[in-house]
């Protein structure tokens, strides 16, 4: 973590690290409302499906999908997604999101103040530093070495009337950043999802 931190450090990346930080920081919990579930997320607009011409026992399809700012991966959905291009337009939007997760900030959990044995050490023992006793600049800076690493996303479609709806897959679906400097783009929100 260190070694990529070093990497990271030129003034205008930790100033946007601190910006990035701050505005994660004030998004709420996830809640539901109204049947919805409201969602804060980090979004990443979808600029291709296309089908793969894979056999599979039953009705399930496979999709190489592309979006702004990750990785390209497969995708196996038993529902059949539109496809489309960036010389084929779509009659409907789709984005992959990671959900916002507060532990990528490293605030300290306050519901649990109990003390294990484990966090327990020894006078002149080695300690790990804290990330709660970090400056919030190394705090910012380690948030963007975590964001570069791979995460769980959902496939969300656009409906008619705004909101979206979660397109289930086969398994996880696993992506990366394609390359930290992409942080810079990130679209933060919440997504209210039927």
């Amino acid at each position: 973590m260190q070694r990529s931190i070093s990497s990271l450090q030129d003034t205008m990346i930790v100033e946007l690290a601190l910006e990035l930080y701050s505005s994660l920081d004030r998004q709420s919990a996830p809640r539901f409302d109204h049947h919805r579930l409201h969602l804060p997320c980090i979004t990443f607009p979808v600029t291709e499906v296309r089908r793969r011409p894979i056999e599979h026992k039953g009705t399930y399809f496979t999709y190489e999908v592309q979006a702004d700012g990750l990785r390209d991966l497969q995708i196996t959905t038993e529902g059949r997604l539109l496809q489309f291009w960036r010389g084929r337009r779509a009659r409907q939007s789709f984005l992959l999101v990671r959900p916002w997760d507060r532990r990528l900030l490293e605030l300290p959990d306050y519901a649990d103040d109990t003390e294990s044995v484990d966090d327990l050490t020894l006078p002149g023992s080695p300690r790990e530093e804290d990330p709660v006793d970090l400056e919030p600049s190394e705090r910012a800076m380690r948030l963007i070495v975590r964001l570069g690493q791979p995460f769980s996303a959902f496939l969300l479609a656009q409906q008619r009337s705004g909101e979206y709806k979660r397109i289930a897959s086969d398994r996880d679906i696993i992506t990366q950043v394609r390359d930290v400097d992409y942080v810079r783009g990130m679209d933060i929100r919440t997504l209210e999802i039927l």
